[in-house]
């Protein structure tokens, strides 16, 4: 086998890996090429071959079988992959280096093997053992085909990633940030399908605070961190890509998981995760700073292999400038000077409306309808409590971030989103309360009808 440099151009037939990356989506499966110690050779088709970069790529391991007896005796083998659109084919020359049983290169071939399993129905065949990890020695087109012309792109990624990021660069309310970036995916990017995530650290579940293309906003929506696709991304910091998916009831199982554990002592029901009916493609990209992950953006699309190696690129370029401006509004906030001491609000005429605070898990219901939980829900509980004790409307985030009631974590704990997904649920429930923002980094509590609050274990 060729031991050329990698990235050598001798001709016009070498390549380099970066061009070809599309040919590793898995549309076409690879051929695996192997040989014994005495030279026999061994032909097979391979699951999953996965770019890793310009230097390396992964093979799915499953079977102790031959081709894995001859890669451990020789470590050598020859894999040819093929562009599903224009015909074209490489064979890349290999030298095997190691196997990975966990972290973010094995989750992510695990992810994508799960829906390849999924949709040919192979899912009790298909269980990743490892990630084998070879260096490039070699990358060689294949000749005598005849090409086709590559498709056109679904946009100019290049151009709309820097207009969406100009939009996101002019926001100066997190309200305003959330509302681009869901509108901006769709119409710079042509994403029709978008959820953001966010992370609780403190029960390491995911949160959703905005999405676009749903019929359901799911404002408030939880999954458990390690679930699903947003959840795997999630727990590992990777982005993942999945082109032929039929996983959702793994996102609907964990969505009840949390109340099943708890024996549904609160009677407390779950906001359905917003999300397409029958996913054929979804990509989960986390947003990072100084090496924590604040959340995930989620897409979706009802076509199969949708997104693509650059969509990955240009959509965790969004996600880190997202993760930044978050954290910049987030600290804006949290310097605003305490909101003044006014006089308390007149109470409102009517009927008085139950609000049930259950401790335990800080879920909140109106009546017998579920509106809310975890910090949203202690927060609304809070203001509450200090409006029926002296009338109090006006608050701050500073305010709230040091009050001990909320048992708010020393990390990251993204208040200013949270009071955002709030004032959201609130007015997409049409109560008879509403959280309004009234300046940087203030809000107050407005009631349209009196309130009795019942605090539960």
């Amino acid at each position: 086998m060729s031991t050329a440099t990698h990235g050598r151009r001798a001709s016009d037939s070498h390549v380099r890996l970066g061009e070809i990356r599309r040919m590793f989506e898995g549309v076409i499966p690879a051929v695996l090429c192997s040989a014994s110690a005495e030279g026999v050779p061994h032909l097979c088709y391979l699951s999953q071959a996965e770019y890793v970069d310009e230097q390396h790529v992964a093979l799915s391991f499953q079977f102790f079988n031959r081709s894995r007896q001859n890669i451990l005796a020789t470590r050598r083998a020859a894999i040819t992959v093929d562009d599903p659109y224009t015909a074209a084919g490489v064979r890349l020359q290999l030298e095997y280096l190691r196997t990975e049983s966990e972290g973010p290169l094995f989750e992510r071939m695990k992810a994508k093997l799960a829906g390849i399993a999924s949709h040919s129905g192979m899912d009790k065949v298909y269980h990743l053992r490892g990630s084998d990890v070879y260096r490039v020695l070699d990358v060689q087109r294949l000749g005598g085909r005849r090409e086709l012309a590559a498709p056109k792109p679904r946009c100019d990624l290049p151009a709309a990633t820097r207009r969406l990021s100009d939009r996101l660069a002019a926001c100066g309310e997190m309200g305003q940030l959330l509302d681009e970036a869901m509108s901006g995916l769709q119409q710079e990017l042509l994403i029709e399908h978008a959820m953001l995530l966010l992370l609780d650290q403190r029960s390491q579940r995911l949160y959703a605070v905005a999405s676009h293309g749903y019929a359901d906003s799911g404002l408030g929506a939880e999954m458990a961190v390690g679930q699903g696709v947003a959840g795997i991304a999630a727990r590992e910091g990777v982005a993942l890509r999945v082109g032929h998916l039929t996983l959702w009831q793994a996102y609907s199982r964990a969505i009840r998981q949390r109340a099943e554990d708890q024996g549904l002592d609160s009677g407390a029901e779950e906001i359905p995760m917003p999300g397409l009916a029958e996913p054929r493609s979804q990509m989960a990209v986390p947003l990072r700073l100084q090496g924590q992950v604040l959340g995930v953006l989620l897409l979706e699309s009802e076509q199969d292999q949708h997104f693509s190696y650059d969509d990955e690129d240009a959509v965790s370029v969004i996600a880190n400038q997202l993760a930044l401006a978050m954290s910049l509004l987030q600290s804006s906030a949290a310097e605003a000077p305490p909101a003044p001491r006014a006089a308390p609000a007149a109470a409102p005429d009517g009927e008085p409306v139950l609000l049930r605070h259950y401790a335990h898990d800080d879920s909140i219901f109106l009546g017998s309808d579920y509106l809310i939980k975890g910090v949203a829900g202690a927060i609304l509980a809070l203001l509450v409590q200090d409006w029926l004790a002296d009338g109090r409307a006006e608050f701050s985030n500073r305010e709230l971030r040091l009050d001990p009631r909320l048992r708010l974590p020393d990390v990251v704990d993204n208040l200013e989103a949270r009071l955002l997904l709030l004032q959201r649920r609130l007015a997409e429930r049409a109560t008879p309360l509403r959280i309004e923002k009234s300046g940087r980094g203030r809000w107050r509590l407005s009631l349209a009808r009196p309130l009795h609050l019942e605090q539960l274990d």
